[in-house]
């Protein structure tokens, strides 16, 4: 279910609320399961026992379809109507007279649930049920109704539990059920994993990044207007007029202001906070930025082709975005790929997934390095002109080299984003290692969550010794400044070996060194002399020869 827009009318109630324009799983199929069901319980008729039979069976299978966050409201109408639907049954049945106690303890049993339920789902309780019941709009009688039920001191007529439970449905349909029909629209599995978007806003985005790529295409190859672009880029027809009606909405023709304009009309985008939206803005991407990964390829190692710094702003606008971290994985797909297909495509994608690791990672020590400075030194996320010579100067100071090529993704102490890397993913990518991303995954070793120890980088540093010539290809240095380009890197960012191996190493010879490490150990464990475990009582000495990590649970005595 997706939750499109805010009800008209408010309704008292907040319990259940979903945040609009975002995407939820639900026990019911679709909207329209959704509003069968209420239909059958709401609007039947109140003596069609049948249907509304059928509705609590549907209550019943979406309780089970969805243990986890079922609906509290969904709960009550559930306690409720299987209270009433018994007390129909009794009524046409009429064969027992005395089941009006049975009658009245379902009831009690009903109200006390339903108002439990409603006041533990607001949290920890810091008031009184009477308060907290009357800030969602429930009449506090029922309340005392609820007392009387739990303790039963005074017997209670069984057409007040008639009206009680009437009451009780009729808030649930108003604060709930039609609040939830007006709000919520059915979505598929094509439209929540796809990238779909409405076509106003796909068109606008197309418009804003085909004019982004044809700028900035324009740049790399040394011009600095429109005119200058038109006569000497190359760029096609629609590329051009792209440009020039750009530059005469906005009265500008330099190609500096227009590059930073769409950048904020991209930010500018009122997209909805889903992942549908962050799927159709990576593909938006790769679909109409081709110059600027093919200029990667061709400038990337051009040390006077600014290529990284030039495309800065637009990767800090996809990181305050929310899609900088499906973009950078999509990357390491295409590099992890082995087909004919992203053939062509490996090598840009290698270029720029490895401006983003190591963007994050000098953004991190920017951070920390902002917050030993003095508050008035130093720029806050939404200031409208940051301090970016401070930047500037530190990160030119510690890569030792221009910042030519090299994302600048941190301009304040406090930037909201960074890459939120599992260790389950990061694991994944240091098996699929191969010569694209060899460079980058040193880099994700240092940035996954939760930290890498010392000694787990040590020995995925001997392993990668061996498998990659004998060069260090991963630091052992949790800080990661290791894996940043320094002054002894290429000027294009790519890694060159501090030690060059000559010998060749092959899967045996990894092997080797696997049972070398071995056997080091277990004659290690056996010069460790043996010590019997001491006795006293039901308890025993720790035994120094065991790996405890092996045994959590203690020894075993015989």
């Amino acid at each position: 279910m997706e939750n499109k827009a805010t009800a008209s009318e408010t309704p008292p109630c907040h319990i259940d609320k979903k945040l609009p324009n975002r995407t939820y799983i639900t026990a019911w199929r679709d909207k329209n399961e959704f509003k069968s069901v209420y239909e059958q319980i709401f609007t039947s008729p109140v003596d069609d026992i049948a249907t509304k039979e059928k509705a609590l069976e549907w209550l019943n299978m979406w309780k089970i379809r969805q243990v986890k966050d079922f609906p509290v409201c969904i709960r009550c109408t559930q306690q409720v109507l299987e209270a009433q639907l018994f007390d129909l049954r009794t009524q046409r049945d009429a064969t027992d007279s005395g089941k009006a106690t049975e009658i009245k303890n379902i009831y009690a049993g009903a109200f006390t649930r339903f108002i439990n339920f409603l006041t533990e789902a607001s949290g920890p309780r810091k008031e009184t049920i009477a308060d907290s019941v009357r800030k969602i709009g429930i009449e506090t009688y029922l309340v005392e109704l609820r007392h009387l039920c739990a303790h039963k001191s005074v017997s209670i007529s069984i057409d007040v539990f008639r009206r009680s439970a009437q009451y009780c449905m009729d808030w649930l349909n108003r604060s709930y059920w039609q609040r939830e029909l007006a709000c919520m629209e059915s979505v598929n599995a094509w439209s929540i994993m796809g990238n779909y978007l409405a076509g106003d806003l796909l068109s606008a985005m197309n418009r804003i990044l085909r004019t982004y790529d044809a700028v900035t295409a324009a740049r790399v190859r040394k011009a600095l207007t429109l005119d200058a672009a038109i006569k000497s880029v190359g760029l096609t027809a629609d590329e051009v007029e792209l440009l020039e009606a750009h530059a005469e909405w906005r009265k500008s023709a330099r190609l500096r202001v227009i590059q930073n304009q769409t950048v904020e009309q991209l930010q500018a985008l009122k997209l909805p906070p889903t992942q549908v939206a962050v799927n159709a803005v990576c593909k938006a991407v790769f679909e109409n930025c081709k110059r600027m990964f093919r200029d990667a390829e061709l400038y990337g190692e051009d040390e006077t082709v600014p290529l990284a710094k030039m495309h800065s702003a637009l990767f800090r606008g996809l990181a305050a975005m929310g899609c900088v971290q499906t973009f950078f994985k999509q990357l390491i797909v295409i590099c992890e790929q082995d087909s004919v297909q992203t053939a062509h495509q490996r090598p840009w994608a290698t270029y720029w997934a490895q401006r983003i690791a190591a963007g994050f990672q000098l953004l991190r020590e920017f951070k920390k390095h902002c917050s030993t400075l003095p508050p008035e030194q130093v720029s806050r996320y939404g200031q409208a002109s940051p301090r970016i010579g401070l930047a500037q100067n530190w990160y030119e100071e510690r890569l030792k080299c221009a910042t030519n090529h090299h994302l600048m993704l941190g301009l304040y102490v406090d930037c909201p984003w960074h890459l939120r890397l599992h260790r389950s993913y990061v694991m994944a990518r240091l098996m699929a290692m191969n010569d694209y991303t060899k460079d980058i995954v040193p880099i994700l070793l240092t940035l996954q969550e939760p930290p890498l120890s010392d000694e787990q980088l040590q020995n995925i540093k001997q392993l990668t010794h061996i498998y990659y010539d004998g060069s260090d290809v991963i630091s052992t240095e949790t800080s990661g400044k290791k894996n940043i380009p320094s002054e002894d890197k290429k000027a294009n960012g790519h890694y060159e070996s501090s030690t060059k191996g000559t010998q060749i190493y092959t899967a045996e010879d990894l092997k080797d060194v696997i049972a070398n490490v071995r056997n080091k150990r277990k004659s290690a464990e056996e010069e460790i002399p043996s010590k019997r475990a001491k006795q006293y009582g039901l308890w025993t000495e720790p035994d120094v020869t065991l790996d405890w990590g092996k045994y959590p649970l203690g020894t075993c005595l015989k």
